[in-house]
């Protein structure tokens, strides 16, 4: 017997039950945490297009003032802008409108890439942002003084 205890007080380690529940923990830490991640990986890819598109539209803008006409596809921007860029941070093309026209339309398909539907898409209609896609651009309230 006093071997036997002398075992008991000398193993070292942790039962299957302190294991199974360690485990989760982590499975529901990481089913909080991985939505989050892909919420805020697409927000911020989303606020990188809407940069790179204002950057297009300035760029068709010069284009217009010095030709009279839009351009007929982004790669007619080369004058105005470096390393046009032909897709999104979703790996979709940038769709241009109206090419030769009057007024252009500059479409990004956002998160789901489908620029026939209205849901997420980012367009620029001459120059400005109609269309803010998934995640809506709210301004911040501006700070209140103390006083």
């Amino acid at each position: 017997m006093r071997f036997y205890n002398y075992i008991k007080r000398s193993e070292k380690g942790f039962t299957l039950v302190e294991l199974l529940i360690v485990v989760i923990i982590l499975a529901v830490l990481s089913g909080i945490a991985v939505p989050s991640y892909m919420a805020l990986r697409n927000r911020a890819r989303e606020s990188a297009a809407e940069n790179e598109m204002r950057n297009i539209t300035t760029a068709i803008e010069m284009y217009i003032a010095d030709n009279e006409t839009t351009p007929s596809d982004l790669g007619d921007l080369s004058d105005y802008m470096q390393n046009v860029p032909n897709t999104d941070p979703w790996g979709g093309a940038y769709v241009l409108a109206g090419p030769g026209g009057g007024g252009y339309t500059l479409t990004s398909g956002g998160v789901d890439g489908d620029t026939t539907s209205t849901d997420d898409n980012i367009v620029f209609t001459d120059g400005q942002m109609t269309s803010d896609g998934a995640y809506p651009n709210t301004p911040e309230a501006p700070a209140e003084e103390e006083g």
